[in-house]
């Protein structure tokens, strides 16, 4: 996926009935970046990270890239924020949207999955905004993934496939036949993707350079803009995944020239296990919306968290329909 809005649908009016709840409450889907149900949350929740991060990427040293982690517990609206911030940002940058657990396996990730996914978002969002990235460019890289994967058994009897339907593949993009097999194959367990996987791994160098060249050719045609990556759902995989990927891999990730914002288990930075995940990128915490103090009763609320979760709601629920006794919302 490498849209940054992910339903054009109008947004949904306040639920009247209880069956409706489930649908304007859906904690899995954020809100696109003009949704008027968006509530400003930074109050009650402490902290300025949205504008930090901002301030960061608006701030950027030309020539330099910004590698950053949002950081939250899942469900604090970590997603809503970074399509509102992309969205505000949008003149100095292109955005193009990783959702890990979508674009890749849900499970597991490896480097090698993040370049690739990384090279075929960035083509595909340049050509479908109708600024292709040069053919030259896009069939050297294509020519050296052929040339390194051509051993494997999967390019084997995907080459014995391309063959026999020749014709219909003459109409697809040049990255469209090779590199959509190759994440089709990524996403899944099997002895196809440990083969491949294990091929790869023994170009680390040239993958990397390949992959820079394409983000390099973007950059220069995006007319002073400047790419940023965003890689998604990285909180819901195991920590060790993600330690291994983003803290073991740190080397490749910072030589990306393109700027990133990434979006790390909490705990990897609460609890670092192969080193701490602030002293190789900028960590901006997203805290939880803060109720009550913690020697408070369940039924007892301090700042403005309850208020701005009462706006909220009111939002996507038409309390005074489904709720209509106030003291019971406090509930």
């Amino acid at each position: 996926m490498t849209q940054l809005v992910r339903s054009t649908q109008a947004p949904l009016a306040p639920a009247t009935r209880l069956r409706d709840i489930p649908r304007t409450c859906d904690v899995d889907v954020p809100l696109s970046s003009n949704d008027p149900r968006w509530q400003d949350f930074s109050p009650a929740r402490g902290d300025a990270a949205t504008t930090m991060l901002a301030r960061e990427l608006e701030w950027r040293d030309e020539g330099n890239f910004v590698h950053a982690a949002l950081i939250s517990h899942r469900g604090a609206g970590k997603s809503t924020e970074i399509l509102r911030l992309t969205e505000s940002l949008s003149r100095q940058y292109l955005s193009v949207y990783l959702e890990a657990t979508v674009d890749m396996d849900p499970l597991d990730i490896e480097m090698e999955d993040l370049l690739l996914n990384l090279v075929i978002a960035v083509e595909k969002k340049l050509r479908a905004l109708g600024t292709p990235l040069d053919s030259a460019l896009i069939q050297r890289v294509t020519q050296w993934f052929q040339e390194v994967v051509r051993t494997t058994k999967w390019a084997q009897d995907f080459n014995a496939e391309a063959s026999a339907g020749a014709e219909a593949k003459l109409s697809l993009p040049v990255l469209g036949s090779l590199f959509g097999g190759l994440k089709a194959l990524m996403k899944h367990e099997s002895q196809y993707r440990t083969e491949v996987k294990e091929v790869l791994r023994k170009y680390p160098g040239t993958l990397l350079q390949s992959v820079n060249q394409v983000l390099d050719a973007a950059n220069a045609q995006l007319g002073g803009r400047s790419l940023l990556v965003v890689v998604d759902n990285l909180d819901r995989y195991d920590p060790i995944v993600i330690d291994k990927l983003l803290m073991n891999g740190a080397d490749r990730v910072r030589q990306l020239r393109c700027n990133l914002i990434l979006t790390p288990p909490i705990g990897l930075l609460l609890q670092p296990r192969s080193a701490a995940l602030d002293s190789i990128y900028t960590c901006h915490v997203l805290y939880a919306i803060r109720l009550r103090d913690r020697k408070q009763r369940y039924d007892e609320f301090h700042g403005e968290g309850r208020t701005l979760m009462e706006e909220a709601l009111a939002r996507r629920i038409d309390l005074d329909t489904l709720i209509p006794d106030k003291p019971a919302r406090n509930l």
